[in-house]
C-alpha cells in the first residue's frame, strides 16, 4: 500500500492510498474534515458493477432523537444481485448511520438515526461497494407533515 498526502498551500487536508486488490489497482482519497471517498473501476468487470439507496420512510423528524429510516444498499452485477457478504459502507452528514452491512442476495441494509437537535436539514447519505457507489437525499423536518 502507498500513501501520499493531499496537501493545500502545505496543510495536509487528506490522504490518497493506493493498492492492489487481487489484479485490479485501487485508490482511495480520504479527505480531512469530510465523509468523501472514491474508488475508480479500472476492469470492465466492475463497470457492470451498479448501487442504488433507497430510504425508507424517506423523510424524519429532526427532534426526535430515536426516529430512525432504514437505507437500503441495493448492489447489482449486471442484472443479478452481487456475490453474498459483500461489503458496503455508509457515511451521512446528518445524523448517525450504520459504518458498514454485508450484502444478502444483493441487499445490505443500515439504520440512520436522526440527531434529535431540531434543527431542519437535508441529509446526503453516501453507500459504496467494491468501486461504485451513490448518494441519496434525505429530508430532516420539524414535523411529521411537512
Amino acid at each position: 500500500m502507498n500513501r501520499i498526502d493531499l496537501r493545500k498551500q502545505g496543510v495536509v487536508i487528506g490522504t490518497l492510498l493506493t493498492f492492489l486488490l487481487g489484479s485490479t489497482l485501487c485508490a482511495v482519497s480520504i479527505m480531512i474534515g469530510s465523509c468523501a471517498f472514491s474508488v475508480a473501476p479500472t476492469s470492465s468487470e466492475q463497470s457492470q458493477l451498479t448501487l442504488k439507496l433507497s430510504a425508507f420512510p424517506d423523510r424524519l423528524v429532526v427532534e426526535d432523537s430515536v426516529a430512525t429510516a432504514e437505507i437500503w444498499a441495493t448492489v447489482r452485477r449486471g442484472n443479478s444481485p452481487i456475490e453474498d457478504s459483500t461489503l458496503v459502507v455508509f457515511a451521512t452528514t446528518v445524523g448517525t448511520i450504520t459504518p458498514s452491512s454485508l450484502t444478502k442476495d444483493g441487499l445490505a441494509v443500515a439504520l440512520l438515526t436522526s440527531p434529535g437537535d431540531g434543527r431542519p436539514r437535508m441529509a446526503e447519505i453516501v453507500a459504496q461497494a467494491i468501486t461504485v457507489r451513490d448518494t441519496l437525499g434525505l429530508d430532516f423536518v420539524l414535523f411529521e407533515g411537512e
